[in-house]
């Protein structure tokens, strides 16, 4: 668990800083700016999922709202992984979107929803019949 969380805060890290490196000979080329605002909001996103779960992920057996906002932040980055890696492209990029798509599955599948399956309690037992109590009769 503490060996995912800190992947995970590794991963929050790399989100933002790998598609810059990736990006350097010709990220200063595009001239849309909507394009890299969206991009930058995206990467964002993404990263907050990761810095979310490496910084709480030790309170999500216990605060179910922690658990629904992770998933959340999960998904953003995991459907744009997915969606890439079905329209394939650069190589580098691919390998990028295989692996935070990777990580996502993994950390969903440990850290959210394992503990959203472990939420219920096994039925109580029936109460066995209290025997009557023997009590010593108050002297006359």
């Amino acid at each position: 668990m503490m060996f995912l969380r800190f992947v995970c805060l590794a991963a929050g890290i790399l989100v933002l800083v790998a598609p810059p490196m990736i990006l350097f000979p010709v990220g200063a080329a595009s001239p849309d700016a909507r394009f890299a605002a969206a991009f930058l909001a995206c990467m964002a996103l993404a990263s907050d999922a990761f810095f979310l779960i490496g910084m709480a992920g030790h309170r999500m057996r216990r605060v179910p709202m922690l658990r629904l906002l992770a998933a959340l932040l999960l998904a953003p980055p995991s459907l744009a992984s997915a969606a890439i890696l079905w329209q394939g492209g650069a190589p580098a990029l691919l390998w990028m979107c295989s692996l935070m798509l990777g990580l996502a599955l993994v950390v969903y599948l440990t850290l959210v929803y394992r503990v959203v399956r472990a939420q219920g309690h096994r039925p109580l037992r029936r109460r066995e019949p209290r025997e009557p109590q023997l009590r010593a009769l108050p002297r006359a």
